[in-house]
């Protein structure tokens, strides 16, 4: 990070996302404060095959306390949107959407073992190179997750949101996963799996697919919901909205898209799951 022009006098505070320093501009003689966030680090520091690489960060100074953060990412062209539209009728094929969600799930996998929470994963964050590799880029809502923190509610794109962040409930990694479902059924589907207009819209959609869960699998915490969370109710399941993928694959969706994040399936066991073993997926 480009910050050797200010000298350090003392270290303000710290806290999850970094350490704040009081710093002086020996050209200026003003004080500002600069912080060393941990997040920048660490992304600095990646080499996953899967995860966009920040080559540099530069902290330039604008006024006595405004600094100006620029981050300087490789670049590569398209994103799983225009990768997606490119492919003709019907799609991509089965065997490229398995080893898309392969590397997905591995750069996911990476970011999760550090301690990192993506939070805004949907089709436009995620580049594909042109000879197919996926990048998990934007980093913008990304936060450093610890087991003693429970994260709290921001705004995401409100049809890849979980129903903990739409129910404002407190969240962690489990988060990214709803995300990597909608996703995966899009693949398919070639269009969003919930199209909510409002977080309340977006939650009424999540159920028409999968049902109302019972009344343990709700947070105890939500602001949406004043009331006692209504009965439960079954619900259609994924492979019925998305007809073409075989019932393994509908099965790692289901698991994906569900309710209880605690109950969802991680990163780690997504990638052991049978739909995605190489065996299987490449006969000889």
């Amino acid at each position: 990070m480009a910050t050797s022009r200010y000298e350090p006098v003392a270290e303000i505070g710290v806290g999850a996302y970094g350490t704040v320093y009081k710093t002086r501009d020996p050209h200026s003689g003003h004080f500002v404060a600069l912080k060393s966030v941990a997040l920048l680090r660490r992304l600095e520091a990646f080499e996953h095959p899967n995860v966009v690489r920040l080559l540099n960060v530069c902290a330039t100074s604008r006024t006595d306390r405004d600094i100006k953060v620029t981050l300087v990412f490789e670049h590569i062209d398209q994103d799983l949107r225009a990768y997606m539209d490119k492919a003709p009728p019907p799609g991509l094929p089965v065997e490229t959407i398995k080893d898309l969600m392969r590397q997905f799930l591995s750069g996911l996998y990476f970011l999760h073992a550090n301690c990192i929470v993506h939070r805004d994963l949907k089709p436009e964050n995620i580049l594909v190179t042109s000879n197919g590799t996926i990048k998990l880029a934007d980093f913008g809502l990304a936060r450093i997750y610890s087991y003693q923190m429970a994260l709290t509610p921001v705004v995401v794109t409100l049809w890849y949101g979980a129903p903990e962040v739409l129910l404002r409930s407190t969240y962690a990694t489990p988060v990214d996963m709803w995300s990597v479902g909608c996703t995966f059924a899009e693949t398919f589907c070639r269009k969003s799996l919930f199209c909510g207009n409002s977080e309340v819209d977006q939650l009424g959609k999540i159920f028409d697919l999968i049902g109302l869960p019972p009344e343990d699998d709700w947070p105890r915490e939500r602001s949406l919901c004043s009331k006692e969370p209504p009965h439960p109710t079954p619900g259609p399941q994924p492979v019925q909205l998305v007809p073409e993928m075989e019932e393994s694959g509908a099965q790692l969706l289901r698991e994906m898209l569900t309710f209880n994040p605690h109950k969802r399936i991680s990163a780690f066991r997504a990638l052991q799951h049978s739909y995605l073993d190489k065996e299987e997926s490449d006969p000889e």
